[in-house]
């Protein structure tokens, strides 16, 4: 169920990085990843951040993970500004958000079991027992569709979709309230991409997730979200329902977007 109340709450969010000098005495120059980005999240909505590469996107979901500091402006979630929570209670924050990396490959470690790897969240948090780790792992994988029998066995014995299970499966073991997913399904074959979202969809709905997907494919946001910011140059540009945005762009970037997406065509009869 879904309430007024935002879960998630980015203000004039700004990130600027800077490079390296390129002369001795010369200044350093500045990346503007964001300039001045401001949006919010409903419990139990999903809101896609849709953009070309180098558009501020992951950036938005670092700064959301207080896993980067802002140059300035706020993100706050359940009303706290996580970037001025000090250590102890940031740690304690992090159970309400939890992040699904694009990568099924390279974000479980290869040397560890999935009954580690999925329990990892409840091990950093450090309040319950090992077996209760293993028991709520075993919880999280059947949610996902896997076996508890799967504890025991390591990532390369699964395929690309199952590993993303994993993912997700880490990701819900402390029932966050958010999830981040930073290009999900990217880097799975078509055919398992529908797979890994409708299951997102499902999990939303047994469990009041919210999600912030970040994207660059517009079918997939359009799947999953209730909203969609477009991002360009670390602004949010253009902003609606993805019904709204598909049928009637205002922004150029957006229908810039549309039009690049590729649409299947009949071939010609000879």
């Amino acid at each position: 169920m879904t309430t007024g109340l935002p879960l998630l709450e980015v203000s004039d969010l700004v990130r600027h990085y800077a490079l390296p000098r390129e002369k001795l005495l010369g200044p350093r120059p500045t990346v503007k990843a964001l300039n001045g980005v401001s949006f919010s999240l409903r419990p139990g909505r999903s809101l896609g951040i849709v953009g070309e590469s180098g558009s501020g996107k992951s950036t938005i979901a670092r700064l959301v993970m207080a896993l980067d500091k802002p140059t300035s402006g706020t993100v706050k979630l359940l009303g706290r500004d996580l970037h001025a929570l000090p250590k102890e209670e940031l740690r304690a924050a992090r159970r309400d958000v939890q992040m699904v990396f694009q990568d099924p490959y390279g974000s479980l470690d290869p040397r560890q079991t999935v009954a580690r790897i999925v329990a990892e969240p409840l091990e950093a948090l450090a309040e319950t027992s090992r077996a209760e780790q293993r028991e709520r792992a075993g919880e999280s994988l059947a949610a996902v569709g896997l076996r508890a029998s799967d504890l025991g066995k390591y990532p390369h014995e699964f395929s690309g979709g199952q590993r993303q299970r994993i993912a997700i499966a880490r990701a819900l073991i402390t029932r966050p309230k958010l999830i981040v997913a930073d290009e999900p399904v990217s880097a799975l074959d078509v055919s398992v991409q529908a797979q890994v979202l409708n299951l997102m969809q499902d999990l939303q709905q047994q469990f009041g997730i919210s999600y912030l997907l970040i994207s660059h494919d517009l079918a997939v946001v359009n799947h999953l979200c209730d909203e969609v910011c477009v991002l360009h140059r670390g602004l949010v540009v253009e902003r609606g329902t993805p019904q709204r945005l598909f049928a009637h762009a205002e922004h150029p970037y957006t229908q810039a977007l549309l039009a690049a997406v590729p649409r299947a065509e009949p071939a010609a009869r000879p």
